[in-house]
């Protein structure tokens, strides 16, 4: 069989084709009843139950339990924003105090489903949740994929701030320079052999941005597609790619075509022996 693959976020670049081209809902196997009406009604459903779906044990119950648990947050929140006198306190409070009580333990391939539930986290569900809080709540957000990675920079107008999800310690930055030098970071030969994380660019080989404004959609498809690399390293063939066709449905990139083009040509070389 092929070689695992140890990647948060598969390294390959990205275009700006249709939304799912190439592929249809109808031509996608799902796990429950509930994902495919999510999945169906993408436009309708709430951001948070389309980026539950991707984990299989999630049915309509669960999804509504952690909504509610979501909403309860988040009415929290709201009401801590009103409070603050300037936009970077109460964000410094806000990453702070979700980090403390929402993010317990640093775990690779874990679900936002298994976030609710553990505590556990990775760079990908725990910058989709503060992305949905911070959206809510009314800010203008960017979510940045590199080639490895996922961050995102809450813009208010005259300033902007970063968030860096898997740093509990110092992962709020409201410094202009540096957030310059933390972007220059993400992108450096240097912080990719510090991360531990391994791509498709080659070593020394500076990162990139892949895209600079990740939709609700297209960070579901990341969720999906995170999912469908787990399922492949636990030699769940099948599994995995219906999990990255449903990646690639809801984000057509050339990360997402690769893996999937890879998982399904090795699925018909291991039916054909």
């Amino acid at each position: 069989m092929s070689a695992r693959i140890y990647i948060l976020i598969l390294l390959t670049g990205w275009a700006s084709r249709g939304f799912g081209q190439g592929i249809s809902v109808s031509d996608l196997r799902f796990h429950s009843e509930f994902e495919e009406k999510v999945l169906f009604n993408t436009s309708s459903e709430p951001a948070l139950s389309l980026l539950l779906v991707a984990d299989e044990s999630v049915d309509q119950q669960r999804a509504e339990s952690d909504l509610t648990t979501y909403e309860t947050n988040l009415a929290f929140y709201q009401s801590q924003q009103r409070k603050y006198k300037s936009e970077e306190q109460f964000l410094k409070f806000f990453f702070y105090r979700v980090h403390r009580k929402e993010l317990k333990n640093y775990e690779q391939y874990v679900s936002l489903a298994d976030q609710f539930e553990t505590g556990q986290y990775d760079c990908l569900t725990a910058t989709s949740l503060y992305f949905l809080y911070l959206t809510d709540l009314g800010y203008e957000v960017n979510l940045v994929e590199t080639d490895y990675h996922i961050y995102l920079k809450i813009n208010t107008g005259e300033r902007a701030f970063l968030f860096e999800s898997t740093d509990p310690i110092a992962g709020f930055i409201s410094s202009q320079n540096e957030i310059q030098e933390k972007e220059r970071e993400y992108l450096s030969a240097q912080r990719q052999s510090i991360s531990g994380i391994s791509s498709n660019t080659r070593s020394g080989q500076k990162s990139y941005i892949q895209n600079s404004m990740l939709t609700k959609k297209q960070l579901a498809g990341l969720n999906y597609y995170n999912r469908a690399i787990a399922a492949w390293n636990a030699k769940e063939i099948v599994k995995a790619v219906a999990l990255v066709d449903k990646s690639y449905f809801l984000y057509p990139s050339d990360r997402i075509s690769n893996v999937r083009d890879y998982f399904r040509g090795q699925s018909e070389l291991l039916a054909s022996k």
